[in-house]
């Protein structure tokens, strides 16, 4: 059992996320290296200034770039869009791992199919891998821009399930996109004949759920037994299971327990990366603002009793309900969260344009710390 202070915590986890150092993380092979690290970083399609897998790779990496993340998911393909926390991005050598994971889902989407009374979309299946193999990239436009092809494949909605279902079944990839429009292909045309003959590598699925629960703890850096953000996804969300797969890994010598100052419940963190936590210090004078699904920031819960921090993202709230603003990201300074702020929509014009600051009520604003604002926001815009 290791203990720690609060401050040991926050240190730990910061470090671990490579949001206390730019110098960590470089280019796209620092992109590359981040999401190795972590498993994988969440995906959603919402675009104020960034989507939310390029925000968390901005807050990291030193003048990134949307088009670096883009490149290496559809030129380079060495990531790959998926499920695993949600929706996601992950390295390509975890597609084979992921297996499960793609059936799990699949199952799932079945059942979604059913109670929304189109499951007739599967007879669409055998026609459209016919025409993707034949014609190529294909956008659910394609199989439904007119009259003719409204016949042919049904309705428009139903043609879109059916891609859907072959692309989280693993048998479409995703080609590129314009925007958030996925256009699909063959997998078997994507990736690497090697990757698709390997195996998941484990021998049970019990084996498999011990490796996929250590590489949760592993994006975040430490992770509670609590339900909570962090837990999402399948195999590991339910707690009971949970609790009896943390108490092997532990036993294994792969996780490490942490008691924490002030807080009952027991933390774990994987034995390599609690390595030398004591001697980690925070030094950064840069402010870094997270993405509302940053990796941090996944068990709002465990956030809020490490740093005094409540945040819940507001985006499906109604407007009149929310406390804060519709798109609002939490303000890093140092190893604490001391603020946070609604951009305006970005419209291209590389202009600062905050619309709503808020100060914690504990953090002490001096001209020092508003003038680091000032340049951090300016310098944030720079990478748009």
């Amino acid at each position: 059992m290791i203990e720690m202070t609060k401050e040991q915590a926050k240190n730990f986890l910061i470090h671990h996320q490579g949001l206390d150092n730019y110098n960590t993380y470089i280019g796209k092979r620092g992109v590359i290296d981040f999401i190795k690290k972590v498993g994988c970083i969440q995906y959603d399609p919402l675009n104020v200034i960034g989507r939310n897998a390029d925000l968390v790779l901005r807050s990291r990496i030193k003048n990134y770039c949307d088009d670096m993340l883009n490149e290496l998911l559809y030129k380079d393909r060495v990531l790959i869009d998926g499920m695993d926390k949600m929706m996601a991005i992950y390295s390509l050598d975890d597609w084979p791992k992921m297996k499960r994971v793609r059936e799990a889902n699949t199952k799932s989407l079945i059942g979604t199919m059913k109670y929304r009374g189109v499951l007739e979309a599967l007879d669409l299946v055998e026609d459209i891998r016919t025409f993707v193999k034949s014609n190529g990239p294909t956008r659910t436009h394609d199989l439904s821009s007119n009259s003719q092809n409204e016949g042919r494949w049904g309705h428009k909605k139903l043609s879109s399930v059916a891609l859907d279902y072959m692309y989280n079944s693993g048998e479409l990839g995703i080609f590129g996109k314009n925007n958030t429009q996925k256009v699909y292909e063959i997998i078997e045309k994507l990736l690497p004949e090697k990757i698709l003959k390997e195996g998941d590598g484990f021998k049970s699925e019990h084996e498999f759920k011990k490796w996929y629960l250590e590489r949760r703890i592993g994006s975040v850096g430490m992770l509670w037994a609590k339900n909570g953000g962090g837990w999402l996804g399948y195999f590991i969300s339910k707690k009971a299971d949970r609790v009896k797969l943390l108490k092997e890994l532990v036993e294994d010598g792969v996780l490490k327990e942490i008691k924490v100052e002030g807080i009952c419940e027991t933390f774990y963190a994987k034995v390599d990366d609690i390595q030398g936590f004591e001697n980690i210090v925070i030094e950064n004078n840069e402010m870094r603002f997270l993405a509302p699904l940053d990796n941090l920031l996944w068990d709002r819960d465990m956030i809020s009793e490490l740093f005094d921090f409540e945040y819940r993202w507001e985006v499906y709230t109604p407007k009149n309900k929310r406390k804060y603003g519709y798109y609002v990201l939490p303000v890093l300074f140092g190893n604490n969260l001391i603020a946070r702020f609604e951009p305006e929509k970005y419209d291209g014009s590389g202009s600062i344009k905050v619309k709503n600051w808020w100060w914690e009520e504990n953090t002490n604003v001096t001209k020092g710390l508003d003038d680091i604002k000032e340049k951090s926001v300016r310098e944030y815009y720079k990478q748009i």
